[in-house]
């Protein structure tokens, strides 16, 4: 695996800044924290349609793009995006999207990872989500890695 030491520090920005919010990991970033051995090219964040308003308070100065509806390829969910040292960010405030259960933030996990607490969805829902959305490489990934 690469380094990764700019994704780790973001990740700290993150979990600092986001503590009041319901949130979690999701996509390359959650596989990387949660061991899988990929190397994310940038964060997506789950969270509510009405947190994904108090994020974009938080991390307004990294904006890029404004709060959307995006509905899309079953997508059916609020979206930003923002840029932390050159690296993206993207937050999903989940509405009702086809692949991702809307309760999904009531099983997320805590995860120890270089030394902070980071709220992530279980590496058994990302398997699900990466059926549904017919991500095969990214089923499979996961798939591995939880059969070893």
């Amino acid at each position: 695996m690469e380094n990764n030491t700019k994704i780790n520090q973001i990740l700290s920005l993150i979990v600092n800044k986001l503590e009041t919010v319901n949130y979690a990991l999701i996509g390359s970033a959650n596989l990387y924290i949660q061991g899988l051995e990929i190397n994310p090219r940038d964060i997506d964040i789950l969270t509510t349609p009405e947190d994904i308003k108090k994020i974009d308070e938080i991390l307004g100065e990294y904006r890029t793009k404004e709060i959307f509806f995006d509905e899309s390829g079953g997508r059916n969910s609020f979206r930003s995006y923002y840029v932390i040292d050159g690296v993206e960010i993207e937050v999903l405030g989940n509405v009702n999207n086809d692949y991702r259960d809307v309760k999904s933030l009531d099983n997320k996990i805590y995860v120890e990872f270089d030394k902070i607490k980071i709220p992530c969805i279980s590496l058994a829902e990302e398997l699900n989500t990466y059926e549904r959305m017919g991500r095969t490489e990214k089923y499979e990934m996961v798939k591995n890695f939880l059969n070893k």
